[in-house]
């Protein structure tokens, strides 16, 4: 971006290249007064020249008629002093034309300089210009003339002397360097808007700015959806889609939106008027990132809201019959977005099912909203399930809530105890599952939902629906695929593995160091003769109550007997036989707790080829490890799983020792492997 001066004489031109010599400034030079100094302008503007030069009636039509900053030279008392002095021996009377900024205080001169001044105003007209002069002439008595080059022509046409008012150097050198000022700025200026439109050009969205219906402004996004390199300077008409255009043009409303359809993809349109109702804003969103962000914000929601399913099927702990047809079926209802009721006593692991599940499904990474539907009253729960607008009712929060449904969109939604949900709720509950749209208390717009639901229930539903406690179509509606838990009695066979794993766990949770304690196997068939009311549950808060009154290395039937006298429910048929098991071969019979599984029989060939009083002492770390994991698998009748969670390694550290040692498991242990559909490969 260059500077060039449009010079009304050739005096000033003469300076300006002396002035340029003088301190190294580079500018272009032209010569034109008025209209052929505007021309001159343009020619500048055309090859590149961002600021103009110039002065008196010159300048003011360059910046009248120019788009371009220019800057004045301007005409200073020492410049008219200098004038005048060359001015004295040619008249009587002075008259000193010129604009405005140039004549004003003029009429203070006179008694200074003890010189008659007339002050003769002019502007860029030339008619007018010229009745000033005559005016002062006729009526001032003016009979000498001071002013730039338009005047000096006049006063020769009216016959009388006129004296050149030149612009000194120092003039042309501030012009130069105001100059330089501006065109710095405005290099600024385009860096920033350079880089405001790569910014605008990065976004997704399309960007629009319009005037009386032509396009002043678009982004890259506008550019490839209407197949245009440019729409700047185009009626709307002329280069937007019809949808769009319909839309921005039959629009009144100062901000508006609609869904439209362009190209094959609906976008989401958003017209806001800026300063006035000539201009406008037009921005578009592509609907598919729309719904991406809405899956993001309601992560967040839940994230922060702790919407989140732990569990897995590999929470899931037992080898019963009962037990693996129950994962059977959950799994394949994983596999379906219908509605799942389970139904079973109170501590069988309905919450833990019902996040497998979700974990299970194509929901998994969607939200896992679990409410309570006991622990609220109805008008609570209606609020918490559905949401609410500002000013629903008292206290509710400033800017409304989001339902619980809202917050499960896209995943799943878990109605623990739904059989004492109030009949009110259960009216609305119903019209959700129907609808798949939500609407919030007090408020007016219906929100679409994408929710599965897992109802949950330890009460006969049925029942309830003959005592009008629960409604007919409701049972209907989330009874699809049922599922019904298997309660502790029924799998006591699960004991022994359930111990040792919720053993393992409350034990590395309470972060206990050493060696943890070890069940004695005498244990299990105690545990078995106990009805266990509270399930799984109430097996947990035994561990806790074991481990934490336990005084050695060892969980006997002892602590069993004092956790029965302080916490087991009563008449639920625990027996106190117990039976000692001593291992031959051991000095004067001595009991030795062994950690064993239960329905294994305690016997030298219990672990498989080595029997169990032959120590492995005087073998390397290598064999004794080996040894120990032959031994485990023998017990475990070849379970993986369980072997790795004995051995307190994972199912894949386990695999690979095998697969080093080249060990295969004996025949018993591969029958069984492939009956569960495992290889050892």
């Amino acid at each position: 971006m260059k500077i060039a001066m449009v010079a009304p004489y050739p005096e000033m031109a003469r300076d300006a290249e002396e002035v340029c010599r003088m301190y190294g400034e580079r500018i272009e030079i032209l010569l034109g007064r008025m209209s052929t100094g505007v021309q001159a302008g343009k020619r500048a503007m055309q090859e590149g020249a961002g600021v103009l030069i110039s002065r008196g009636g010159t300048f003011v039509l360059l910046s009248r008629q120019l788009p371009i900053p220019v800057v004045e030279i301007a005409v200073t008392p020492y410049d008219v002093l200098r004038a005048l002095s060359k001015a004295r021996t040619m008249g009587t009377r002075f008259g000193i034309a010129g604009f405005y900024n140039v004549i004003e205080g003029l009429s203070d001169w006179g008694p200074l300089l003890k010189v008659p001044v007339v002050p003769v105003e002019i502007n860029a007209d030339d008619e007018a210009t010229k009745r000033a002069v005559k005016q002062a002439i006729r009526e001032n008595g003016v009979d000498c003339l001071l002013g730039d080059t338009t005047i000096k022509q006049y006063a020769q046409e009216l016959g009388i002397p006129c004296v050149l008012i030149e612009s000194g150097k120092e003039s042309i050198w501030h012009a130069i360097q105001e100059g330089k000022r501006i065109v710095a700025a405005r290099l600024a200026e385009r860096e920033k808007h350079a880089s405001l439109h790569s910014v605008l050009d990065r976004v997704n969205q399309g960007l629009i700015v319009m005037e009386d219906g032509i396009v002043q402004f678009t982004n890259r996004v506008v550019s490839r959806l209407v197949g245009r390199d440019s729409c700047v300077g185009l009626c709307a008409k002329d280069c937007l889609p019809a949808t769009l255009c319909d839309f921005v043009l039959k629009c009144d409303e100062a901000r508006s939106s609609d869904v439209v359809q362009i190209g094959g993809k609906l976008w989401f349109v958003e017209k806001d008027h800026l300063l006035d109702d000539s201009r406008c804003f037009v921005a578009l969103y592509p609907a598919d990132d729309i719904e991406s962000i809405e899956r993001q914000v309601r992560q967040q929601r839940r994230q922060a809201a702790g919407h989140v399913a732990r569990y897995t099927f590999d929470d899931l702990y037992g080898q019963s019959r009962a037990m693996r047809y129950l994962i059977f079926q959950a799994i394949h209802y994983a596999q379906t977005d219908s509605s799942v009721l389970i139904i079973g006593e109170t501590g069988t692991g309905k919450e833990l099912l019902a996040q497998s599940i979700h974990n299970a499904s194509n929901r998994s990474d969607g939200p896992f909203v679990a409410v309570n539907c006991a622990a609220l009253p109805g008008n609570l729960l209606e609020s918490e399930l559905f949401g609410y607008e500002e000013g629903a009712f008292t206290g509710a929060r400033r800017g409304g809530k989001p339902g619980l449904f809202e917050l499960a969109h896209r995943g799943t939604i878990f109605l623990d105890e739904i059989g004492e949900t109030a009949l009110g709720v259960q009216q609305r509950l119903l019209r959700v599952l129907q609808e798949r749209k939500v609407m919030r208390i007090g408020g007016e717009r219906v929100i679409p939902i994408d929710v599965r639901v897992i109802a949950a229930t330890n009460r006969p539903l049925w029942q309830y629906v003959e005592d009008n406690k629960f409604r007919k179509d409701l049972l209907f509606r989330i009874d699809v695929l049922r599922l019904n838990t298997v309660p502790l009695r029924d799998r006591l066979e699960d004991i022994p593995e359930l111990m040792e794993r919720l053993l393992y766990d409350a034990w590395y949770k309470r972060n206990g160091m050493g060696v943890r304690p070890r069940v004695h196997a005498d244990v299990y068939p105690l545990l078995k003769r106990y009805n266990w009311p509270g399930n799984v549950r109430e097996l947990q808060n035994m561990i806790d109550y074991l481990l934490a009154t336990a005084v050695s290395g060892h969980i006997d039937v002892e602590a069993v007997r004092d956790w029965q006298a302080q916490k087991a429910f009563p008449g639920q048929g625990l027996e106190t036989a117990m039976t000692t098991t001593t291992m031959r071969g051991e000095p004067h019979g001595e009991m030795v707790p062994v950690h064993v599984q239960a329905g294994v029989p305690v016997d030298d060939t219990l672990f498989g080829h080595t029997p169990l009083h032959q120590s492995p002492v005087g073998q390397t770390m290598d064999e004794i490890q080996q040894w120990a994991i032959e031994q485990t698998l023998a017990a475990t009748g070849g379970d993986m799983t369980r072997a790795a969670q004995i051995l307190g390694v994972s199912r894949t550290t386990l695999w690979r020792k095998l697969k080093q040692r080249e060990v295969s498991p004996n025949e018993d242990c591969m029958t069984l492997c492939e009956d569960d559909g495992m290889t050892l490969a």
